[in-house]
């Protein structure tokens, strides 16, 4: 059994989160559910397949963190400009709402998915599957080889429930917050915070991941997109795509492009 989860406030669920959930109940099996967690917003569905959260309620670790960190510089601002790689308020919501589902789930496998994405075809469900072996800790998009952006792109990360080791990677990621730790990190964005907590445990017990875009990954191009995901969901990643209203085939690598545009949703 797999779940599906995602965070957004209110804004977010007006400008992206609606569509998210719209197109994940026309394309998704009828058995998998999605779960929301939201900030400051009561969608108030009402349907067998969504269940909702108020993320304060079930995360209250996040007010203290709030609390305490919530300052310009812990918003990414560097010289009056913000910067995402060292927004740590902003990303903090997803990581806490990670750690709860890992703990919380009763399915096999999990999957985190950013609110601004969209399914536009039905997933290929064994192929997803597959993409996360049993002896596997999670499946994620690196970015191996990317000196602009050094950490992995978190819009899609699934994990293995029965990973003997997936519950202390939730608390060594939640640590990481409630300490303040990340502070010490090179980056604080979440993307880095989640290498950081997945190397230590792969480690720690010698056990390994699934980096979904291979060994060399993709190069500077939108690697979600360029991956199997690509296929049936597009991450409107950043503002200018958000605007567009879909990702630019220019976001493909010259092999995909020519794949991807047989698709009727890239034509």
């Amino acid at each position: 059994m797999i779940e599906i989860f995602t965070t957004f406030h209110e804004a977010g669920w007006r400008s992206y989160g609606q569509r998210m959930v719209k197109t994940f109940l026309k394309y998704w099996p009828q058995e998998v559910k999605i779960h929301l967690y939201c900030e400051n917003i009561d969608p108030n569905l009402r349907l067998d397949r969504v269940k909702e959260y108020d993320i304060f309620e079930v995360c209250p670790a996040i007010k203290p963190y709030l609390n305490q960190y919530n300052t310009p510089e812990a918003n990414g601002i560097r010289n009056d400009k913000q910067d995402f790689k060292y927004d740590a308020i902003k990303h903090c919501y997803k990581v806490f709402a990670q750690c709860h589902m890992i703990r919380n789930s009763k399915a096999d496998k999990i999957i985190f998915i950013d609110a601004d994405t969209l399914t536009f075809d039905t997933p290929p469900m064994q192929k997803l599957e597959e993409l996360l072996p049993d002896n596997k800790l999670c499946a994620y998009i690196g970015r191996p080889n990317n000196k602009r952006l050094p950490f992995s792109e978190t819009g899609f990360i699934m994990y293995n429930l029965h990973h003997p080791n997936v519950k202390e990677f939730a608390d060594v990621f939640e640590n990481l917050y409630t300490t303040g730790k990340m502070f010490e990190l090179e980056y604080q964005v979440d993307c880095f915070t989640f290498d950081i907590a997945r190397k230590e445990i792969e480690n720690k017990y010698g056990t390994s991941s699934n980096d979904i875009t291979g060994e060399y990954g993709l190069g500077k191009k939108h690697p979600f997109v360029n991956s199997i995901l690509g296929t049936f969901m597009d991450h409107l990643k950043g503002d200018n795509r958000k605007v567009q209203g879909k990702s630019s085939i220019e976001d493909f690598k010259d092999k995909i492009k020519s794949e991807r545009t047989e698709q009727l949703y890239w034509k």
